[in-house]
């Protein structure tokens, strides 16, 4: 089924929903450059292979060219507690936030905010899709301004959109909400299949696990800076920022850092 929703400046987007499962649906979060593309396409394999209809406002509005965040409330009316895995979401949407999100599983997905800030460098410079409409045009903007300052310019001026970024996921935090590193994903995508499946209380068989895992464990032998997938190794900022630079990262993060327990020496 195929639905229309329109945003708050009366732009239209086309979504499909598909015919609910039997299950009790469930929210799928994560942050830019945190893998989150990578968790999309596993949940999209896990959901295929169980015939659970996945449903994303982000991936709609960003393929058709419209602001993901630009919705009016009433777009949750698709958000139903039965039979959906929902799933896209790069932070917490203004309208989402109406939304009453208790007794209903989460999944989150983070990074250290340091790596994320200098995979973002290297996306919007090079390698990002750029889509049509309004946010094709915003995203060109920016990666014609990421050409013309340093990457530790980039970062330290992207740094507070970040903090928000992560700030917003606070509002979700609850017992029913499980969080996941990137390094989960990268190094043991068997065991976080095998995590997810168990905390959903779905049941994929092993063989499908292990096939799914496989089909997604990719490793560049070398950085590759104007790939999409540019290099999976954790506290890459190490060798592309200054001290200065990461000290000051340090100062800003630094409870996100230790929260999600990353190392925060020098």
């Amino acid at each position: 089924m195929k639905k229309i929703l329109y945003t708050k400046d009366n732009q239209e987007i086309v979504i499909d929903i598909g015919i609910p499962a039997n299950i009790t649906s469930f929210f799928v979060f994560a942050l830019p450059k945190s893998g989150s593309v990578l968790q999309d396409k596993i949940f999209e394999d896990i959901c295929y292979e169980l015939n659970i209809p996945l449903v994303s406002i982000s991936k709609s509005a960003f393929k058709q060219g419209v602001e993901p965040n630009n919705f009016k409330e009433e777009v949750c009316e698709i958000f139903v507690r039965k039979g959906y895995g929902f799933y896209g979401f790069r932070y917490v949407p203004s309208y989402l936030k109406k939304f009453d999100l208790q007794n209903i599983k989460k999944i989150l997905l983070v990074r250290d905010p340091r790596d994320m800030l200098v995979s973002y460098y290297f996306s919007m410079k090079k390698s990002h899709g750029i889509p049509q409409g309004k946010i094709g045009q915003k995203l060109l903007q920016q990666r014609t301004n990421s050409q013309k300052i340093d990457i530790s310019q980039y970062v330290l001026d992207k740094s507070q959109y970040f903090l928000n970024l992560f700030r917003s996921y606070n509002t979700i935090e609850d017992d029913l909400l499980t969080v996941f590193r990137y390094e989960d994903i990268v190094f043991n995508k068997s065991q976080w299949i095998k995590n997810i499946i168990e905390f959903l209380k779905l049941d994929l068989p092993e063989k499908k696990i292990q096939s799914i895992a496989k089909k997604h464990d990719i490793f560049p032998s070398v950085e590759n800076r104007d790939s999409h997938i540019r290099k999976v190794t954790p506290e890459d900022y190490k060798e592309k920022l200054d001290n200065k630079t990461i000290k000051s990262l340090n100062n800003q993060f630094k409870k996100i850092i230790l929260k999600y327990d990353y190392d925060i020496t020098m």
